[in-house]
């Protein structure tokens, strides 16, 4: 056996990506939730989280009974009584009850010793057909994803940094916690363990808002956009994407349009644009402001995705399901870096190849598991532009006096541990989960504490050398009011006399859609108005920076 599994250890290790996890279940022979586990017989009678039940007619393997593909058609039943209200398996469905499409997904997370899997679903009428829904609250949509957090013995990490995400202003996938309860032919119940229903990574409205691309768009403005596509391959499948030429293990998977959709005209426009944000990053003037790597990609997207690589220190940062959209040249047309996904295995969640370190660089670490798939050296390459890592330190700053505070990092998890309490109960009771090597909720917290500390001490650039207490006092001078507004929008702060201060108002992708005039003020009490009746809907930020001060606020726009 020891023979057998060193062998597979080394397929995949060829294969790449392979994480520390994955490692430790295969090899360590003792193994409580892995290959040795016992899938004990857990009865779900009540719970604080959604119930997620799915009738099949088919239950085998026992172990394994949805295939990964095609999707095969079940039913599904949702009870959802409220928040952190008691859901009875014997309940009303109330939230779902209809037909589903359902396949296995993920990578390494299809293997056979992870015996909870995580699956694709998509919400379908009585005919077969696409059906959009409204899932436990999140906007409707027909493809969701059922995340099983069997690696993750805190079940949080994706949830918690998705979250952390749209604090900072970005489209994440919204999740819900439930638990989920298969049914067999003659309806013999098989609880299968706390999951997370989430949105799937998708060209939407409600989640990436970007043009529609359709086949017969294939020139002009047309052909611009819109494009998702990821630094990522999946290493049991081809994919369909194409390699850097300046880079043969770095791949990029098409997302957007989709492999059977994209046309030969789209794939070549954004092979090539790719290309020249690349080639434009190897030439002496990468970092000119307008003819540098900025004309092809939004800056400020890209520090707070690596900012948040790097606070998570995730095994797959920047090499793999590293995502990127692009709109049309009408709508802004640059790279924006994201939406962010796939964090389970980050947070002291890999502890291989220096991973589990709350020291050093996730962009920098380089060892046999990383052979495969390389860091785009774009992220390296940029922190050499003193403009871009000035605003780096900046945003790190302005984001560890609010969204990263250490306080508030800690209060969403000791919010979300403490929902799904006794939920994570019946699911280690389930899967026998008593390895004592996957970090607990306490130990998370140690971890971030230390890893903070480090990026502090050691993130690039050079915001003005001013003082942490300098930003925080000007953030909470500053207040935006009403708010949420109907457009018409009053600022006020507090200021120094002769004080030179920029205002400008972004969008969610952070590119600039109105500035203010720029002009001084007198000490004390400043204010002034904003018409923002011109912009739709929707949550937009205003930002304010000058010589020793920075702050950013968030703005709801009400129809």
């Amino acid at each position: 056996m020891r023979i057998f599994l060193l062998f597979i250890t080394f397929l995949l290790s060829v294969k790449g990506g392979f994480s520390q996890q994955d490692l430790r279940k295969l090899l360590k022979n003792n193994i409580k939730g892995g290959l040795n586990a016992t899938a004990a017989t857990i009865i779900l009678d009540s719970t604080n989280l959604p119930i997620v039940a799915l009738k099949l007619p088919f239950l085998w393997p026992p172990w394994d009974p949805i295939p990964d593909t095609p999707k095969v058609t079940v039913d599904m039943g949702i009870i959802d009584n409220g928040y952190n209200a008691i859901n009875h398996i014997t309940d009303s469905i109330n939230d779902y009850l209809g037909k589903i499409g359902i396949e296995k997904r993920g990578s390494i997370s299809q293997a056979f010793w992870y015996l909870q899997k995580s699956y694709g679903l998509e919400t379908r009428d009585t005919l077969g057909n696409d059906l959009n829904v409204s899932i436990l609250g999140m906007p409707s949509e027909h493809d969701w994803i059922l995340y099983a957090p069997f690696d993750d013995h805190s079940f949080m990490r994706n949830v918690l940094v998705y979250q952390l995400g749209r604090e900072m202003g970005y489209w994440t996938p919204r999740t819900k916690f439930c638990e989920v309860q298969f049914y067999d032919w003659a309806w013999q119940p098989d609880y299968r363990g706390l999951y997370v229903m989430m949105e799937k990574i998708k060209r939407d409205k409600n989640r990436v808002d970007i043009s529609k691309l359709d086949t017969n768009e294939n020139s002009g403005d047309n052909l611009t956009g819109g494009y998702i596509f990821a630094v990522d391959k999946n290493i049991w499948a081809q994919d369909s994407g194409w390699a850097s030429p300046k880079d043969t293990n770095v791949f990029f998977s098409y997302k957007y349009p989709k492999q059977d959709d994209i046309t030969s005209q789209q794939k070549a426009y954004i092979q090539q644009y790719v290309d020249s944000f690349e080639t434009v990053l190897l030439t002496s003037n990468f970092s000119n402001p307008s003819t540098g790597f900025r004309k092809y990609a939004e800056p400020n997207s890209f520090i707070d995705y690596f900012i948040m690589q790097e606070f998570t220190k995730n095994i797959d940062a920047f090499r793999r399901s590293g995502y990127l959209y692009k709109d049309k040249y009408s709508k802004g047309g640059k790279l924006i870096a994201g939406p962010m996904w796939d964090y389970n295995s980050s947070l002291y969640n890999a502890q291989i190849c220096t991973f589990e370190q709350d020291t050093g660089w996730a962009y920098q670490t380089t060892c046999w598991i990383t052979t495969s798939y390389h860091v785009p050296f774009w992220w390296g390459r940029m922190l050499q532009d003193t403009v871009y890592s000035h605003d780096l330190k900046c945003r790190w700053m302005q984001l560890r006096n609010s969204t990263l505070d250490t306080a508030h990092i800690f209060h969403l998890i000791d919010s979300m541990n403490n929902y799904i309490r006794e939920a994570s109960v019946r699911h280690f009771a389930k899967f026998d989960s008593t390895d004592t090597l996957q970090p607990n909720v306490d130990s998370l917290k140690w971890w971030i504490t230390k890893r903070l500390a480090w990026l502090d001490a050691n993130m690039p650039g050079n915001c003005f050398n001013f003082s942490v207490n300098e930003v925080l006092s000007f953030e909470n001078s500053l207040r935006v009011f009403p708010n949420p507004s109907s457009g018409q929008l009053n600022v006020q702060f507090d200021m120094e006399a002769g004080r030179k201060l920029k205002f400008e108002l972004t969008n969610v992708y952070g590119q600039t859609i109105k500035v203010p005039e720029e002009q001084r003020y007198r000490e004390g009490r400043n204010s002034f108005e904003m018409d923002l009746s011109e912009f739709p809907a929707g949550i937009y930020f205003l930002k304010a920076s000058g010589p020793g001060v920075s702050a950013a606020k968030k703005i709801i726009l009400q129809p």
